[in-house]
C-alpha cells in the first residue's frame, strides 16, 4: 500500500553525554513511502564523520540495524532519545479518498541491547498523533504535539516512569460542526515553527504565537509578540549558547541565527552560510539540525540529485560557532565548517519521505 508525502522532520535535542566522540552515535532513522517497512535505522559513528570528511569521497550509508516491518510499525512516527534509549511515538497511515489512520502507540528501543536490539511497548499517548511533533528535553521532559494546535492534544511525556500527561487546551476559536469549517480551523493552527525559551513552548500558527508553561501547565496568546503573526523561521529551532539556530523561511539550505526577548520576539543576527551541496541534493527531501554541545551543530540534509527517487544522498555539515564581543546584539560567528560528510543509499525506486536523527551513546 502506497503512503503519502510528507516532509515532517522530527527534531531531537540530547540529554548530557560523554565527551569522547567515540562514545556518540548519531542514529539516522529514515521513513518509507513504500515498501515492506516503514523505518530503517542506522547508525553511524560521531567519529567517522571525522574520518569520512572528504569533500570528494562518498560513502554508502551503514546498513540499517533495523527495519520497522509496516504490518506493525506506522509510518511518519515521531523519535525522540533519552540517553540509550530511542523512544518512537504516533505516526499512521493515509490513504486518498479514505479515512486516515492514526496510532497511540509509543515504542522504546535500548541501544544498549546490541545485537539484539529488542524493542518493546511502552504505555500509550493519550490521543492519536498522526504526524508528531517531538519538542525537548525540557526540565527532563519530552513533549508530543500533532501537527495543529486544533487538535488540542499536547502531552507530556516523563521518561522516569514513562507516562503520557495530556495539558489542558490552548485558547483557540472554537470549532464549528461543519466539515470544512473544521479542516479550516486545523489549517489555521498548524504549527509552522516552534521553539523553546525557558519553561515556555511557542508555537507559531496563521492564526498567532501561542506559549504553554511546562510548570504552571497555562496556555497564553502571543500574537502581538515582536508585532509578529508568525516566526521568521521554519519548523525546528535549536537554543545553544544564548541563541537560536534554524532553517531559513526563505531556503531550507540556509541556517539562521536568532536572538530573542519578549518585547521584540525572534530576530535574526546573522545568515550562517551552512549550504547543501546543489550537485548532490537538488531536491531535498529533509532537513534537520542536531546539537552536540560545546557550541557545535550538525545541519544534516537528505534528497535526490533529480527526479528519479533511485539514489538518494545525505550530508552531514559540522559547524562550530564563536561570538563575536563588539557590538548590539553580539552576534554568533561561524569558526568553521569542519567536517563535510556525504553519504549515499541505494535500495531501489523508493521514495524517502521523512528524516530523524537521535544522538546516544
Amino acid at each position: 500500500m502506497k503512503r503519502s508525502h510528507s516532509q515532517i522532520l522530527s527534531g531531537i535535542e540530547p540529554t548530557k553525554l560523554p565527551e569522547e566522540e567515540d562514545y556518540k552515535h548519531l542514529y539516522v532513522i529514515i521513513s518509507y513511502a513504500t515498501g515492506a517497512y516503514s523505518h530503517s535505522l542506522h547508525r553511524i559513528r560521531v567519529a567517522d564523520l571525522k574520518s569520512c570528511s572528504s569533500r570528494r569521497k562518498l560513502n554508502n550509508l551503514p546498513k540499517p540495524i533495523q527495519k520497522l516491518p509496516c504490518s506493525y510499525f506506522p509510518t511518519s512516527m515521531g523519535f525522540f532519545s533519552v540517553g540509550s534509549k530511542i523512544y518512537m511515538v504516533g505516526g499512521g497511515e493515509i490513504t486518498f479518498g479514505l479515512k486516515d489512520i492514526a496510532s497511540r502507540r509509543c515504542y522504546v528501543l535500548d541501544t544498549c541491547d546490541d545485537p539484539i536490539y529488542r524493542i518493546r511497548d511502552v504505555p500509550p499517548l493519550n490521543c492519536e498523533k498522526l504526524r508528531p511533533i517531538v519538542l525537548g528535553p525540557l526540565r527532563g521532559k519530552f513533549y508530543v504535539l500533532d501537527r495543529t494546535l486544533a487538535s488540542g492534544d499536547l502531552e507530556e511525556f516523563d521518561p522516569k516512569t514513562e507516562s503520557w500527561t495530556l495539558l489542558p487546551p490552548p485558547p483557540i476559536d472554537p470549532i464549528g460542526p461543519c466539515a470544512d469549517r473544521f479542516e479550516e480551523k486545523l489549517d489555521d493552527y498548524k504549527v509552522l515553527s516552534y521553539g523553546i525559551v525557558e519553561d515556555q513552548i511557542l508555537f507559531s500558527t496563521r492564526k498567532g504565537i501561542y506559549a504553554v508553561n511546562v510548570c504552571s501547565k497555562k496556555w497564553e496568546r502571543r500574537s502581538s509578540l515582536g508585532g509578529e503573526v508568525e516566526f521568521p523561521f521554519r519548523e525546528q529551532s535549536v537554543f545553544m549558547d544564548g541563541f537560536w539556530y534554524a532553517f531559513s523561511n526563505i531556503d531550507r539550505s540556509h541556517v539562521l541565527a536568532f536572538s530573542f526577548d519578549w518585547d521584540k520576539g525572534f530576530r535574526e543576527c546573522q545568515d550562517l552560510g551552512v549550504m547543501l551541496p546543489s550537485w548532490l541534493v537538488k531536491y531535498e527531501a529533509a532537513g534537520i539540525m542536531v546539537p552536540m554541545g560545546k557550541s557545535t551543530l550538525i545541519v544534516a540534509h537528505a534528497g535526490f540529485p533529480g527526479n528519479a527517487t533511485k539514489y538518494f544522498y545525505l550530508t552531514f555539515d559540522t559547524c562550530e560557532f564563536t561570538c563575536k564581543s563588539s557590538g548590539e546584539p553580539r552576534h554568533p560567528k561561524v569558526e568553521s565548517r569542519r567536517y563535510s560528510t556525504k553519504y549515499t543509499m541505494t535500495d531501489g525506486l523508493v521514495e524517502h519521505l521523512k528524516l530523524s536523527v537521535c544522538l546516544v551513546t
